[in-house]
């Protein structure tokens, strides 16, 4: 597993409402097959090809016929348009796929486009999309940083939290679900 150091950590899931500097979108991964030992990924961006983009692709080679798999996602930036689209098609690709998305921040939640996709993904029945709590933040911080870096929350991480989910509610018009 490639780790995120907890300086990088902190600096890219900080779930400002304005944040400022953070141009590229990270993703961590928990893949786990038949309910199995989970296999841990980290990406990012690379020049115009999205996180979530990178790790389709990753994932597309590493799906195998029957066994059944549970994905979960930590974004460092909810999914745009494009990427929310090739997502779904992902996962109508792969009947055995089930995928559980938890966003730190919210990407142009003012954006028709960006909107129509996070409904389109929190309609899905086997994609859950959920707003990350300081518990999400904290499991992910444990998984991917190490449990003995000590996560530390910031500021108003609670309140930004509940604002995000607030708003992902009013674009989505439901309650967040999990698929798994």
């Amino acid at each position: 597993m490639n780790a995120i150091s907890k300086d990088v950590f902190t600096f890219q899931f900080e779930n400002l409402q304005l944040a400022t500097g953070r141009n590229d979108t990270w993703l961590c991964q928990i893949r786990s097959v038949n309910g199995g030992e989970a296999d841990l990924q980290v990406f990012k961006n690379e020049g115009s090809e999205h996180a979530d983009e990178i790790c389709l692709r990753e994932n597309e080679a590493a799906i195998q016929g029957a066994d059944q798999y549970e994905i979960t996602w930590y974004l460092s930036w909810s999914s745009g348009e494009r990427c929310a689209l090739q997502i779904i098609e992902f996962v109508e690709q792969h009947p055995n796929v089930k995928l559980n998305i938890f966003v730190s921040r919210l990407f142009y939640q003012d954006s028709e486009p960006h909107r129509e996709g996070l409904r389109a993904l929190s309609q899905h029945e086997r994609i859950g999309l959920k707003v990350m709590t300081l518990t999400d933040f904290q499991d992910c911080f444990d998984r991917f940083v190490g449990e003995g870096n000590g996560f530390q929350s910031w500021g108003d991480l609670a309140g930004n939290s509940a604002r995000y989910a607030a708003i992902l509610k009013e674009i989505t018009g439901a309650d967040p679900r999990l698929a798994f």
